[in-house]
């Protein structure tokens, strides 16, 4: 927690900032010594102290050689600002030095409100150093000699001192008092920053009182606040104090990445208590997470920095936080060295303050550890009585779990399980989610280790009933090794209540979660118990329950082979393991007849023909529809009949299982053996066996199938994408990759195509596409826009003219109908020629004959039309504006080209494409486009479709600098105000249901802390479905955080 006070914000000016000053050696100088302030004001405004420090100093020394003309008012303001720019640097010791000659400096003329003044400053610099009793004295002197002046800022800055001691020795009461005081104080002087630093306490305030919502509420508003002023070192403190109130509330990810954030500014800034307090926020959190070595690595930074700079809080903090280390790695000794060095700093810097209470219940844990009851529960107690009294609930919580716990080791578990209850009670009020799980976990092992002693049932059922609390907490916060550990402990419990399969059940979810080998010990701790619970289940299995092994058996197979191998094989384990002497299995081919997928102990062929019978005798629907056992089938009325080379004995014994398939598909498994063989007929129990097994055979088909389909998708899809990429078509849309397929099957034909789609949409690269891939593509293929030309011009550029037809006709023209002989002629935007252009092309597709404009001779062509148009053509026919035979004529197959916005899934590809093309041609290497670009340009409306795009991806290559990615700074703004009214014009129903869906994903991850596990739960979405759908929206949380941010 830090900045308490806020920094005296000299008003900017708009002067270029030059290099540090040297020292002067001129006489003094007016002009000078208000340039030297100026730009001292300037740079302690943008957080540069160390340059501002050298103007100040050097406009300092000018106004003291003054003597006795010196300005003592000048001489005030440019001290202080000389101990502010030492405070901000975190040199607390030189600034006290400072402020004292400072002092010394204004004598004897020194007025009450000047020592006011200086006494607000002492304060404040006496608070950071941790010496709350001499700050509290100079503060109160301050307020004293200030509250009835009109120096607003110093009042402010005092009262705000006097709280900021009152939150640290827990007196919550008067420091709420004092910051509201300070917040109006401030209003009334129009401080902005002041006010942001009001309600940061505030909001450290409520932190401590667990009331964390209010805690995120004030300081979000300190933070927009301080964005808003551009105080950038003040933003740092919020953001880590941001990190601090999600620390404790349990969000580690969003907590490391504002202790990340604060870090990285309080380096830029140079202040090194920050830097401290932030490295050693990062370490707890490490260690929290059991990431060992950053842990231990980033606290001993922390401490190294807090002691060789003299920051006693900082230090107190860096040692509880190396011994909650040592504590939480079993390293008792160490543990309890650093809590009882960190102890004796804290009682004497501030006694019976938060740090206290912290460092009392750490030394009761240790001494807990050690099995040193007397002193755990001694130091535990005054623990208590102080938190109750700072009215620090977390640590009311955590005292009253280490007296409970002390109690279950001497053997009191009702007097346990009553503190033990209070201090969860306190702990789900506070939303402690990670220390609740903690306690679970402790008094999971305390109920054990009495159950032991006792053998009583009831206390291994809340044992287990305390460890699965722990399991589930622990892997709400995603801690692998907790989960592991708390998940093998839960074993060891399920294992004395006798419930092996329970207890194996937990050790194989505990081994599942060690991916990375994070923490050795305990996995080997986890191997070994599960060869020791493996090991038991054998010496308990009798011969008879073998059959269990098919089960694993299966599993195996289906994880090693695939598709037919797999069926198989399972198929040929199953005859083996129920007995059987042959079998098959039946399932609807691609016709939907019924066909043998795999036979054995007999060939497919003949297996095929016994089908066949079955079919015929017993009937399809009889087969499909429930299970058939024949002990005797040989005299069995369904099977007597049937033919010899079947080998139905009378006494083959069969079974024939129906299959589960989807749709209602019909599908059998058929198994027989001889009844006199040493087994006999089937069996109840192996009926069974062949029952439960035969699901795993439906799921051999269905995988099959899938991976059927699945090549058969691929390939349809390679066709289709070679398709595309052979046309210069960029594209991924299922909608247009069809498209693309028909046009190949309609290319080589001289039918007359209608290509309809919006502006810029590629209906002219359809066009080409169906010309390449027509018999006319080595002759030419001629484009015109019938709305580029006014209606005599369009007339003869078509039909062509003879000399003389019309004014300006100098020489004959063929038009280009003859010029387009044997190829294709592309008309686009056909609806905008008039009725009688429209009349003349319906005789030239009639009859296959142009005559020129002024022409009585006719000439026989051979040409393909294609045409295009952006209008429903149809609506032109009913007002009049085109002719309806035209339109038949023209619209052998019509294809409709989907706008930009129907196929958001193309923009990436047309963007990268684009990109390439442009800074090639620009000679830019620019190879990237920031994912907040992409997802601005998946919710635009693209009412140019790809030209527009086109055109966009143009202007930003243009604007960037070489090297430097597309980024959200050189989207043009038009397209910032069309994303803003987007949501108020008309959509197609994909949008808007994207829309609605990418909000709706993005709620549930953040009303899951990210977790995407539990999102997809919440969602009633799998866990695959989530992370696609996830990728496509782009949703990450470093971006959304920074886009709030």
């Amino acid at each position: 927690m830090e900045g308490f006070v806020p920094k005296d914000r000299p008003s900017r000016h708009n002067r270029t900032l030059g290099d540090p000053p040297p020292p002067s050696k001129e006489k003094p100088n007016a002009d000078g010594d208000r340039k030297a302030q100026e730009l001292g004001d300037l740079y302690f405004a943008a957080d540069n102290f160390a340059v501002a420090l050298e103007y100040y100093r050097r406009a300092l020394e000018n106004e003291d050689r003054r003597g006795e003309g010196a300005n003592q008012e000048s001489l005030l303001k440019t001290g202080t600002q000389i101990v502010e720019c030492l405070r901000h640097r975190g040199d607390l010791n030189e600034a006290v030095e400072a402020l004292h000659d400072l002092h010394r400096k204004l004598r004897p003329h020194v007025t009450r409100e000047q020592i006011g003044r200086l006494s607000s400053r002492l304060g404040i610099l006496l608070f950071e150093r941790g010496r709350y009793r001499p700050a509290h004295r100079a503060a109160s002197l301050a307020y004293r000699l200030l509250r009835d002046t009109t120096l607003n800022l110093d009042l402010g800055h005092t009262e705000m001192c006097l709280g900021a001691i009152a939150l640290r020795t827990g007196e919550w009461n008067s420091a709420r008092d004092h910051f509201e005081s300070a917040i109006a104080t401030y209003r009334r002087a129009d401080y902005q920053s002041g006010m942001a630093v009001g309600y940061n306490n505030l909001g450290l305030l409520h932190k401590n009182q667990c009331r964390f919502k209010e805690s995120v509420r004030f300081l979000e508003q300190a933070l927009r606040i301080s964005e808003r002023s551009g105080h950038y070192h003040d933003a740092a403190t919020y953001v880590h104090n941001l990190g601090l109130v999600h620390d404790k509330m349990g969000d580690w990810d969003l907590a490391e990445e504002h202790y990340r954030r604060g870090l990285q500014m309080y380096t830029e800034v140079g202040y090194a208590a920050g830097r401290a307090r932030a490295l050693g926020c990062l370490g707890n959190l490490k260690r929290k997470r059991r990431d060992w070595g950053q842990a231990e690595e980033l606290i001993r930074e922390s401490l190294a920095l807090a002691t060789e700079r003299g920051y006693p809080r900082e230090t107190i903090l860096a040692r509880e936080a190396l011994g909650d280390y040592f504590l939480d790695r079993g390293v008792l000794l160490e543990a309890r060295r650093e809590f009882e060095t960190a102890f004796t700093m804290a009682d004497q810097v501030a006694p019976d303050s938060d740090l206290t209470v912290e460092l009392l219940r750490r030394l009761g844990e240790v001494h807990l550890a050690a099995l040193e009851l007397e002193p755990a529960v001694r130091f535990a107690e005054r623990a208590l009585v102080s938190a109750r009294r700072l009215g620090d609930r977390l640590e009311e919580a955590c005292s009253l779990k280490l007296i409970g716990l002390a109690s279950a080791e001497t053997g009191d578990l009702d007097q346990a399980r009553g503190y033990l209850d209070q201090a969860s009670e306190v702990l789900q009020q506070i939303g402690k989610r990670y220390e609740l799980a903690k306690l679970c976990f402790s008094a999971g092992l305390a109920w054990r280790k009495r159950a032991r002693r006792g053998k009583s049932r009831a206390i291994l059922d809340e044992s287990v009933s305390y460890l699965r609390r722990a399991v589930a907490g622990f892997e709400s916060f995603g801690l692998s090794e907790l989960t592991a550990g708390a998940l093998l402990e839960l074993a060891r419990s399920e294992m004395h209540r006798g419930l092996t399969d329970e207890a194996v059940i937990h050790l194989d979810h505990a081994a599942s979660l060690f991916t990375d080998r994070e923490d050795p010990a305990l996995e080997h701790q986890i191997e070994a118990f599960q060869r020791e619970v493996e090991q038991g289940l054998i010496e308990g299995t009798s011969a008879q329950s073998n059959e269990f092994a098919a089960f694993d058996e299966i599993r195996r197979v289906l994880r090693v082979e695939e598709g037919e191998g797999s069926l198989q094989e399972i198929l040929a384990m199953l005859v083996r393991r129920s007995g059987a002497a042959r079998g098959c299995v039946v399932a609807p081919a691609t016709d939907g007849s019924a066909t043998v997928l795999a036979a054995a102990g007999f060939s497919l062929r003949v297996a095929q023909d016994l089908l066949r019978e079955l079919l015929a005798r017993v009937g399809a629907e009889r087969l499909g529809s429930g299970p058939v056992v024949s002990s005797r089938a040989g005299v069995d009325p369904r099977f007597r009949d049937f033919p010899a080379s079947h080998a139905l004995s009378p006494r083959t014994s069969l079974v024939i299982m129906p299959l589960s398939l989807p749709s209602g598909q019909a599908g059998f498994l058929y198994l027989d053996r001889p009844a006199d063989a040493p087994l006999g007929a089937f069996k109840q129990r192996e009926v069974n066996l062949i029952a439960a097994l035969s699901n795993y055979i439906s799921v051999a088909i269905l995988e099959m199938q899938r991976r059927e389909l699945a090549r058969e998708n691929v390939s349809l899809r390679g066709r289709l994408l070679g398709a595309a990429d052979d046309h210069g078509i960029i594209t991924r849309s299922r909608e247009l990759l069809e498209i693309i397929s028909l046009l190949e099957r309609v290319g080589p034909s001289d039918a007359t195509i209608l290509i309809e789609g919006e502006t810029g949409s590629g209906k002219g690269l359809l066009a080409r596409a169906i010309h390449a891939s027509s018999n006319r593509a080595n002759r030419p293929l001629i484009q015109v826009n019938c709305a580029a030309l006014p209606e005599p011009l369009l007339e003869s550029e078509l039909f062509g003219h003879v000399q003389g037809a019309f004014t300006g006709a100098v020489r004959e023209k063929a038009g280009l109908f003859v010029e387009a002989n044997g190829g294709t002629l592309f008309l686009d935007e056909v609806d905008k020629t008039t009725i009688t252009i429209q009349g003349k092309l319906l005789q030239v597709l009639d009859n296959r004959e142009v005559r020129p404009v002024g022409g009585n001779k006719s000439t026989k062509v051979d040409v393909r039309v294609l045409c295009a148009t952006n209008v429903n053509l149809k609506s032109r026919i009913a007002k009049g504006e085109f002719l309806e035979d035209l339109y038949y004529r023209l619209n052998d197959i019509c294809f409709r080209v989907p706008p930009l916005r129907e196929r958001p899934e193309d923009i990436p590809l047309l963007v990268d494409h684009s990109l390439q093309r442009f800074a090639a041609e620009m000679g830019k290497a620019i190879h990237a486009v920031e994912p907040e670009v992409l997802r601005l340009f998946a919710e635009l409306p693209w009412r140019g479709n790809v030209r527009e795009l086109e055109k966009v991806i143009k202007r930003m290559v243009v604007l960037a600098n070489d090297g430097e990615p597309l980024s959200m700074r050189l989207v043009p703004r038009e397209l910032l105000r069309a994303e803003e009214e987007v949501s108020d014009s008309p959509a197609t129903l994909k949008a808007e249901v994207a829309k609605v869906e990418r909000k709706l994903i993005g709620q549930a991850l953040e009303r899951n802390g990210w977790n995407k596990l539990r999102a997809a739960r919440a969602l009633s979405l799998s866990y695959p479905t989530l992370l696609q759908k996830i990728k496509i929206y782009q949703l990450d949380r470093r971006l959304v955080i920074r886009q709030r941010s």
